[in-house]
């Protein structure tokens, strides 16, 4: 018999909030140790930001690096200083330390993977920037 973890997308839990579109776990859920992974659903004309923070805000990781990995539609991403449109199965990595932002401007559901290596608190690992992407 084989080791392995299902995870069905209807059952990976969805962090938005009240936030429009869909933010789902799948590394944690299926009890990964090594790996991170989340899969964003960024409505029409939004940002990617937790609810309750800045919508000019951006964020950055102390000690990981992630790719973002454009799975629908089009992410608009401004990493540090440059600001660039990811088309389907575009892909930036994005180094530790570089303030990043991602926002979908335009008219239908942009899609896109974030993977990284698993840490102990996702939270302690980031710090947020006000005024990083304005407009």
């Amino acid at each position: 018999m084989s080791d392995y973890t299902i995870l069905r997308g209807a059952d990976a839990p969805d962090f938005t909030g009240d936030a429009p579109g869909e933010f789902r776990g799948y590394a944690r859920p299926m009890g990964a140790t090594q790996l991170g992974l989340n899969l964003r659903v960024l409505a029409p004309h939004s940002r990617h930001i937790p609810p309750g923070v800045a919508p000019d805000s951006g964020h950055m990781h102390h000690t990981i690096e992630e790719i973002y990995l454009v799975v629908e539609g089009e992410a608009t991403v401004k990493v540090g200083d440059d600001v660039v449109t990811l088309g389907p199965r575009d892909a930036v990595l994005i180094p530790p330390g570089t303030v990043r932002a991602v926002r979908n401007e335009g008219d239908r559901d942009a899609v896109f993977v974030m993977c990284s290596i698993s840490v102990a608190d996702p939270h302690a690992e980031s710090e947020w920037q006000e005024g990083f992407w304005p407009g």
